[in-house]
């Protein structure tokens, strides 16, 4: 790896991780002062928002980083097509303001559409400013902005939040973040955009634009669909206790798995002329994320009733039984997550196109079912939508990859089994006469430890047992890091 790849890479990495996490933590404080119909509101008005911006990003980003695009010409394109999808996006926007305020009873909802709808127009904008930057590897430029902008957008909602601005807080963030990245990188580019009328227009990059846009909607497209039947059928409060629940899996998934997923793309495509060598690499990278991922969300369901009100507060406990099911996702959610990068680096991108439309299709149809009996019967469809989605990817893995299903089952079973032992030393320690009088915040750190250690001490008899070989692979990787801390002492 050349040294400018890894250090992309680092910024890369960190600077999701610090959007995200400042992200998650502001949603933690706010939590506590703003109600679920407030996150509810704003989730609805995300919708459009989150879906309308990918759209209005046509690709571009990915596109104008190769070299048959990055000329004057292309970029210019790219900006004007992106600034007159963002115009359409951000007019429909308008035009829907009063009559969703009028659907969900809500002038809140109004105003917060008004003010969003600049938004499309502000990282429309950026988009071509931004795949100038990847394209000269300002990684680190990218990472600042993401960061500050954050920070910036969580300060002018915390203030907003105090003074008791409510729901709007949640719309004035997103435009305040906005506004401040666009700023922010087209003052770090060199490059400007021309409004010649000369401008020679290319078929390829609208259409190239079309394939790559539709790849990355449909990820997105899946959980806002989901949000919108819900806010539809149940309403802003349901859908408010819902995306604060879901916030914690995806902040799991994004903090631990995506550092990982962004090395699976190269991993995978490297290794995709040898088939055994690409097995490998795929079950090493499922397994490394299923034993991050299964004990912190399948732990976060076990101890959900004293987790919730202690972070997010005391009006979310009606959210627990949603956490206490959502987890469970878990298990095959890592299975999910680098069944795209395989198929694309087997050149099967027709595959990642179908199961985002399975994905949409299941969804549809169980959220639309289940938005009509409870909160609870929506995470089990989640559940049941990401089951259904790991059978289908799972076929196709055999198929192109020729992955053997026992080859997935034992390397699944370790991180399995650990969390088994976890699960069974919890329930354990739950019929304790003496924890019951434990204050709630006692009982969660003490179920945590309880957790953690029996996870651990799973992992250990495991490995010592000779049923997880790969884990002297991770020692072996460790080892240079072991000795050069005592060789520091």
């Amino acid at each position: 790896m050349s040294s400018r790849l890894l250090s992309s890479s680092i910024w890369s990495v960190a600077g999701n991780s610090a959007q995200y996490s400042v992200v998650f933590f502001l949603l933690v404080y706010l939590a506590h002062i703003l109600t679920p119909h407030d996150f509810g509101l704003m989730a609805t008005v995300s919708v459009g928002l989150d879906l309308g911006t990918r759209i209005a990003r046509w690709g571009q980003v990915e596109l104008l980083q190769q070299k048959r695009y990055r000329t004057d010409d292309a970029r210019n394109q790219s900006l004007r097509l992106s600034l007159a999808i963002a115009i359409l996006c951000g007019g429909l926007f308008i035009a829907l303001a009063r009559p969703m305020g009028a659907y969900f009873h809500s002038a809140d909802l109004e105003m917060m559409v008004y003010l969003s709808a600049p938004i499309f127009l502000l990282l429309a904008t950026g988009s071509t400013a931004e795949a100038v930057l990847r394209s000269e590897f300002k990684f680190e430029v990218l990472a600042y902005r993401s960061t500050i902008a954050t920070l910036i957008g969580a300060a002018v909602a915390i203030v907003m939040a105090n003074m008791g601005y409510g729901a709007l807080t949640l719309a004035v963030q997103r435009l305040v973040q906005a506004g401040v990245s666009s700023l922010w990188i087209w003052s770090a580019v060199n490059w400007r955009p021309s409004f010649s009328r000369h401008i020679k227009w290319s078929g390829a990059l609208v259409k190239e634009g079309a394939s790559v846009m539709t790849g990355t909607l449909l990820p997105v497209a899946v959980p806002r669909v989901i949000d919108l039947l819900i806010g539809i059928f149940m309403g802003p409060y349901m859908l408010g206790l819902m995306r604060v629940a879901t916030r914690i899996n995806e902040f799991v998934g994004q903090m631990v798995v995506m550092p990982l997923v962004s090395v699976a793309n190269a991993e995978l495509s490297h290794t995709a002329h040898d088939r055994p060598a690409m097995q490998r690499s795929y079950l090493r990278l499922t397994q490394a994320s299923a034993l991050l991922m299964c004990p912190a969300l399948i732990g976060l369901t076990l101890v959900a009733p004293e987790a919730v009100p202690f972070i997010f507060g005391k009006q979310w406990t009606a959210s627990v039984p949603f956490v206490e099911i959502i987890g469970l996702l878990a298990l095959v959610a890592p299975i999910n997550y680098y069944f795209a990068p395989a198929m694309i680096a087997l050149g099967q991108s027709r595959e990642v196109m179908r199961q985002g439309a399975l994905q949409i299709g299941l969804g549809t149809v169980f959220t639309g079912i289940a938005a009509q009996i409870s909160l609870v019967a929506n995470a089990w469809a989640h559940v049941a939508r990401g089951a259904f989605v790991s059978l289908f990817n799972i076929f196709d893995l055999r198929r192109y990859m020729g992955l053997p299903l026992g080859a997935l089952a034992r390397s699944m079973a370790v991180p399995y089994c650990a969390t088994g032992a976890m699960a069974a030393a919890i329930f354990g320690a739950r019929l304790v006469p003496a924890i019951e009088h434990m204050p709630p915040a006692v009982r969660l750190f003490f179920l945590i430890g309880v957790g953690g250690a029996s996870y651990s001490a799973a992992l250990v008899l495991i490995s010592r047992a000779g049923l997880w070989p790969d884990h002297a692979l991770i020692l072996k990787r460790l080892l240079p890091f072991r000795r050069a801390a005592r060789t520091a002492a």
